[in-house]
């Protein structure tokens, strides 16, 4: 297959996945338009919950396109790329912060088994979302240990050890959340499965730095992004035990995030 074809070919890939990922949340909002439009009659401060995560969005948006413009723009295209890796995980938090919005309006108004269904669905993509970027964490472990396992040189191999790690990564995390039994449970969990995978891309960017590896971006700045958005993640438990699940709440945290990604869009855009 040519260079164009291919590229041709994961163009209408991603097209179609946005568009399915449009349509899924169109028809979210849609079918439960009657209690968002309640929810934000009895929710002081919806109005303002809307605009920060809107903004939040827009700047995902932003990072996503010019990954993926960055991406196409190479002389060829493949999916173990730094750019489509990281695309992939930022179009994956787009969509999610669009369910996040959608939670944060209608909490109140579902009852215990809906609140369980959407938080599961929520955490399901969370578990997509940072398996590209385990994925190329595992590069460069792969890297480093190259020397000791000389396997590891083999690159049809090491692709597939990679691929098969990430699929039993995401295999056991997704059965955890599927047997989650209540709404409180599954939320506990979620520390459990975002703090360590943050813990490991934080390392994996500091180590790129210090092996001077991944030149396509910048990943000392990456390295300080991501370790903001990891402390973000372990304080946010707390902020909603003292602010509960208010509008202030939801603000408080979407403002520092979005500060956070600006950081972490310094780290990405390199010319």
């Amino acid at each position: 297959m040519t260079t164009l074809n291919k590229k041709r070919q994961y163009k209408y890939g991603l097209l179609l996945s946005v568009i399915i990922g449009i349509i899924s949340v169109f028809l979210l909002y849609s079918i439960n338009y009657s209690r968002i439009k309640m929810a934000l009659v009895s929710y002081e401060g919806g109005l303002q919950v809307i605009l920060v995560v809107s903004l939040r969005i827009f700047i995902l948006l932003v990072i996503t396109f010019y990954l993926f413009n960055k991406w196409f723009k190479q002389e060829a295209q493949y999916l173990t790329d730094i750019p489509f890796l990281l695309g992939l995980f930022f179009m994956l938090l787009t969509f999610g912060k669009f369910i996040d919005l959608f939670t944060h309006l209608i909490y109140f108004t579902l009852n215990d088994d809906l609140n369980l269904l959407v938080v599961k669905l929520r955490f399901f993509l969370i578990i997509f979302e940072v398996a590209p970027l385990i994925y190329l964490g595992f590069e460069l472990l792969f890297f480093r240990l190259e020397d000791k396992f000389t396997k590891l040189k083999d690159k049809k191999f090491m692709d597939t050890f990679r691929t098969r790690l990430i699929l039993l990564i995401v295999g056991v995390e997704s059965v955890v959340i599927i047997l989650g039994p209540t709404f409180r449970i599954v939320a506990m969990m979620l520390p459990f499965i975002l703090i360590p995978s943050l813990a490991g891309i934080v390392y994996i960017f500091y180590l790129a730095h210090r092996l001077n590896r991944l030149k396509v971006v910048k990943p000392k700045i990456l390295t300080i992004g991501f370790l903001l958005y990891m402390i973000s993640n372990i304080f946010r438990p707390l902020m909603q035990n003292i602010l509960g699940e208010t509008a202030t709440y939801v603000i408080v945290v979407e403002i520092v995030d979005i500060c956070i990604f600006l950081v972490i869009f310094l780290g990405l855009y390199k010319k």
